[in-house]
């Protein structure tokens, strides 16, 4: 699959280092390779949302919408476990899953 970043997403990542980083690039190999995304471990469809996901990377959560037609990923945001579900990201996440 083909897989684009938010401004949000790029700015977090680079905030991280270490082995989290590393889950970080691991996940989005793994979502390169994949060939649609049952393949991928980890992740959820979100309730409430036409294409939007979660991707389970350690205490962090990726968010990312799948647009079909073209079959790209759009990883839009990356938060703690615990900022996962605040109204904001909720909001901005509903934009997005157009």
């Amino acid at each position: 699959m083909k897989v684009e970043y938010s401004r949000d997403f790029e700015k977090t990542v680079r905030k991280l280092s270490g082995k989290v980083l590393a889950s970080v690039k691991e996940a989005i190999l793994e979502v390169r390779n994949a060939h649609n995304v049952n393949q991928l471990t980890n992740c959820k469809k979100l309730v409430g949302y036409n294409s939007a996901y979660r991707l389970r990377i350690g205490d962090l959560r990726a968010f990312f919408v799948l647009h079909i037609e073209g079959d790209t990923v759009s990883f839009e945001y990356m938060v703690p476990r615990g900022e996962v579900y605040s109204k904001k990201i909720k909001e901005q996440l509903k934009r997005k899953d157009k």
